[in-house]
């Protein structure tokens, strides 16, 4: 069975202490929390596409 899609309320990144990996927190609109430890190169691939996504609506920004 499919999860309905939730709305992101909270995001919030806590380093390791190795220096090489942080653990995700991610809350839902209804509280539900999700914790996921990442590596550091998944943690540059999340951002790298955040990057293209940002980039390919940065005209949408614009006023």
């Amino acid at each position: 069975m499919a999860n309905a899609t939730q709305t992101l309320a909270q995001f919030r990144i806590v380093a390791g202490k190795d220096g090489q990996s942080a653990r995700l927190h991610i809350e839902d609109d209804s509280g539900a929390t999700l914790e996921l430890n990442a590596t550091r190169e998944q943690l540059d691939l999340i951002a790298d596409e955040l990057d293209k996504m940002l980039d390919s609506t940065e005209d949408a920004d614009e006023v």
